[in-house]
C-alpha cells in the first residue's frame, strides 16, 4: 500500500493513530464538555481528522500486519481475532450482568484496539523491530492502555458529568501515546 514495506505501513500507521488519538481527545473535549450545547465547526473539525487519521492509521496497519508473519509460537490472526471476540463477550456479559453498565461501542473498540496491537508488537518483534527491554515496555504499555480503558469504561457512568467528561479522554491520550511508543521504539 502506497508503495511502502509492510514494516513501514505498521510504522507510518502507529504515527497516524497517534495523530488520529489526538485529534479524538480534541474533539471529545470540544463536543462532550458538560456545559456546551455543541461543540460547532471546530468540533466537526476535529472529528473529520480524527476520523481521517485514525481511519488510514487503522487501515495501513492491519495492512501492514497481514504483510508480516506472528511469531510462529501465536495462533493464526482469525484464532487471535476470535479470542478477542470472546473476551469482548465475557466483558459485556459481566459488565451489563455484574455491574450493570450500558453497554457502548467504546468496549468493543477497545478489545479490537489491543488485538490490533498486540498483533503489532508480534509481527514487529518477529521481523526484528521490538526486542528486548523495547518489547516487554510495549507490551508493558498496551497492556495498562487496556487497563486504564476497561476501567473508564466501567466507571464512566457512575460518576459526575464532569468528571466523567475528564475521564472519558484519559484512554484517548493513553493509546495515543502507547501507538506513538511503539512507532518510535520500532522504527
Amino acid at each position: 500500500m502506497f508503495d511502502l514495506t509492510a514494516y513501514a505501513e505498521i510504522i507510518t500507521g502507529q504515527f497516524l493513530l497517534s495523530l488520529g488519538a489526538l485529534f479524538y481527545t480534541g474533539w471529545w473535549l470540544t463536543a462532550f464538555r458538560p456545559d456546551a450545547r455543541s461543540g460547532g465547526a471546530l468540533s466537526a473539525l476535529l472529528f473529520l481528522l480524527l476520523a481521517v487519521f485514525g481511519l488510514s492509521g487503522t487501515a495501513l496497519t492491519v495492512h501492514g500486519i497481514h504483510g508480516l508473519p506472528l511469531p510462529p509460537s501465536w495462533p493464526g490472526g482469525t484464532m487471535l481475532l476470535a479470542l478477542a471476540l470472546l473476551v469482548y463477550f465475557i466483558l459485556l456479559a459481566g459488565s451489563v450482568k455484574l455491574f450493570g453498565r450500558k453497554p457502548t461501542t467504546e468496549l468493543i473498540l477497545l478489545v479490537l484496539w489491543a488485538l490490533m496491537e498486540i498483533m503489532v508488537l508480534g509481527v514487529l518483534h518477529e521481523a526484528g523491530g521490538l526486542a528486548g527491554a523495547a518489547y516487554g515496555l510495549t507490551w508493558a504499555a498496551v497492556a495498562a492502555a487496556s487497563l486504564i480503558a476497561f476501567t473508564a469504561y466501567m466507571m464512566y457512568y457512575r460518576m459526575d458529568d464532569n468528571t466523567a467528561y475528564i475521564t472519558g479522554a484519559v484512554p484517548l491520550l493513553v493509546d495515543g501515546a502507547v501507538t506513538l511508543m511503539i512507532a518510535l521504539l520500532g522504527r
